[in-house]
């Protein structure tokens, strides 16, 4: 091992009390309740990142007098809002697959 990796390593094993690091994850990975708080964290993410654009683009829609550049500007947002949106689910990994 070298002199870098030591003195680096020496005081992040203090820190954690003789554990490895990374020794939380196996705990945090068995918690019964990791699958109901990914779904909670998926909603809210799903909230703020595509609800409120998606919902602020059908308050434009609506408000009439949309020209047709902007129409097709707004409407291809909303496209890479729900790309967006598929993308937050699977990286959610709720239906099996994404990120563990």
């Amino acid at each position: 091992m070298c002199e870098a990796t030591w003195a680096l390593g020496s005081p992040i094993s203090h820190r954690s009390n003789g554990r490895r690091p990374s020794a939380g994850r196996g705990a945090h990975r068995a918690d019964t309740r990791r699958t109901s708080r990914k779904a909670i964290q998926c909603g809210v993410d799903l909230l703020a990142f595509c609800a409120v654009p998606l919902a602020g683009l059908v308050v434009y829609w609506a408000g009439g007098q949309v020209g047709r550049g902007l129409l097709v500007l707004s409407v291809l947002e909303a496209l890479v809002v729900v790309g967006l949106a598929v993308q937050v689910v699977l990286y959610a990994g709720l239906f099996g697959s994404g990120r563990r």
